[in-house]
């Protein structure tokens, strides 16, 4: 009789820790996952992403080179073109240091990333990562917390786009810049 007790007694626990395991991985399970913000691209333009894993940063030591060129970079007091400009102006630096990545176009915004913050093979860091320059997921941002578009035209001459204020990309409120290395 006591061994039968001392067996329901051990099922019963049994059950009573599957049972709290259950609730207890669906309750950490059931948080909604983060997703960054989808762009709306219009026909005919074709836009190209990484696919790759960009690692963290390596810790920086101080301010990168690149950086005392976007000293004025999202300044309010400041006109939104001058930001281009800024950005057009340190990117071309990068490209006169970096001979590397002048032979690969670089097309997406993370691979623009990658390659300034020092995370592409052969690069060093030439831009801090830090606001206003980069948004949560290291994408570089306009004044108005939108990633900016990069179009390589070939020749080793690029464009930066920002969508502008009402970030909507390819409406007439948008800035472009043109930049080479």
């Amino acid at each position: 009789m006591k061994r039968r007790t001392i067996t329901r007694i051990g099922a019963l626990a049994v059950i009573a820790l599957l049972s709290w395991k259950v609730f207890h991985q669906k309750r950490q399970t059931s948080a909604p996952p983060v997703v960054a913000p989808q762009e709306v691209v219009p026909p005919g333009i074709v836009v190209t992403e990484s696919s790759s894993v960009v690692p963290p940063p390596p810790p920086s030591s101080g301010s990168a080179p690149g950086d005392r060129m976007l000293g004025d970079y999202g300044n309010p007091d400041l006109p939104p073109k001058n930001d281009m400009v800024i950005m057009a102006r340190a990117i071309s630096g990068f490209l006169t240091i970096d001979k590397q990545a002048t032979n690969r176009p670089l097309s997406a915004n993370e691979e623009w990333s990658a390659a300034l913050r020092g995370l592409r093979p052969g690069t060093e860091p030439w831009i801090s990562d830090r606001p206003p320059v980069f948004d949560p997921w290291h994408r570089l941002i306009d004044r108005w917390h939108t990633p900016l578009f990069f179009h390589a035209l070939g020749g080793r001459q690029w464009e930066i786009r920002s969508a502008g204020p009402d970030r909507k990309p390819w409406t007439d409120d948008d800035l472009m810049e043109k930049f080479s290395g």
